[in-house]
């Protein structure tokens, strides 16, 4: 009886060992993005469980996330495979290290159904007082004696190139080689976002276009880019996740990235970069405080994006 318990326990102590080395060797074949996209999809996964009656389609966005997870395993043990067999697919290659960027909107939309997950209600009473305090004025009512058709117009163009700058960027650092430059723009992109919508959830802001639409005197009236920017907002726009601006955290970033990896495109990103921020203010996206943490959470986002990649390019 003795033998047989020994022989049990063997057996069990060498599975748990496969187990483990097959954990490691899972984890190694996980890039840095992938970690940390994997984290925030548990995270929101566990929370929307957890807080079910708090959320709406809890079930949906748990199957989705779980789904995800499984999605991003498969692609890095494919290209695993792949390697192993000295072989090359580009259309896999390019969705491996571009997934990313198709999920941050996705992760930012689904805030609308799990901003009040934890709290309730709005906390926009601080922001506008932090602006107030900040500035003497609510700087989204103060601006708006600036506004003119072409300026109205100008601000809404200004607002819509927050996809062409952080797109564009990647596609242009895609195309160097080594792709160390690439691979920091989209961990740090991963990092300040997903910090970001963590504070959206335990930080519930509405944004001024719904708080102070009462003192607004001057309606914001601009051509094809303005009338565009209008019909989104009204039927995709997300009732929360206000602070940090994730308009300005990601364009911010690109900004960052570009300026330490291809500094000529930096230099004409600048003056782009700084209307998007101001255009967030203007259009009464956001407080100015958000913006502030925007900024915030780009530093800490490439800060901590490029240590990531500098250690991981040393252990390769």
């Amino acid at each position: 009886m003795e033998g047989e318990w020994r022989v049990m326990l063997e057996g069990n102590e060498a599975s748990s060992h496969r187990l483990a080395e097959t954990a490691v060797r899972f984890c190694r074949v996980l890039s840095i993005a992938d970690r940390l996209t994997i984290l925030y999809l548990a995270f929101v996964g566990v929370l929307v469980v957890v807080r079910q009656g708090h959320v709406r389609y809890w079930v949906e966005i748990g199957l989705i996330h779980a789904a995800l997870i499984a999605l991003i395993a498969m692609l890095a043990q494919l290209q695993e495979l792949q390697a192993l067999q000295a072989r090359r697919l580009p259309v896999l290659e390019f969705l491996r290290y571009w997934y990313p960027t198709l999920l941050f909107g996705f992760f930012f939309e689904e805030i609308a159904f799990i901003v009040h997950a934890i709290f309730p209600g709005w906390f926009d009473h601080l922001l506008i007082a932090a602006d107030y305090a900040l500035f003497g004025v609510n700087p989204t009512v103060w601006i708006e004696q600036f506004s003119s058709y072409w300026v109205t117009e100008f601000m809404q163009l200004a607002y819509t190139t927050y996809l062409p700058v952080t797109i564009g960027l990647g596609a242009y650092l895609w195309l160097k080689r080594p792709r160390e430059a690439f691979q920091a723009l989209i961990v740090s992109t991963c990092v300040a976002y997903y910090i970001g919508y963590v504070i959206f959830i335990f930080f519930p802001i509405e944004s001024p276009y719904h708080t102070l639409a009462h003192l607004q005197k001057v309606e914001l009236v601009g051509g094809p880019f303005s009338a565009a920017i209008g019909w989104i907002e009204r039927y995709g726009r997300v009732h929360g996740g206000a602070f940090p601006s994730a308009h300005v955290s990601g364009s911010v970033v690109a900004l960052i990235c570009a300026w330490r990896y291809a500094r000529r495109v930096g230099f004409w990103l600048t003056p782009l970069v700084l209307s998007i921020c101001v255009s967030t203010v203007y259009g009464r996206y956001h407080y100015v405080v958000d913006v502030l943490a925007g900024v915030v959470m780009a530093v800490i986002g490439c800060v901590v994006g490029f240590h990531l990649v500098r250690r991981s390019g040393k252990r390769a």
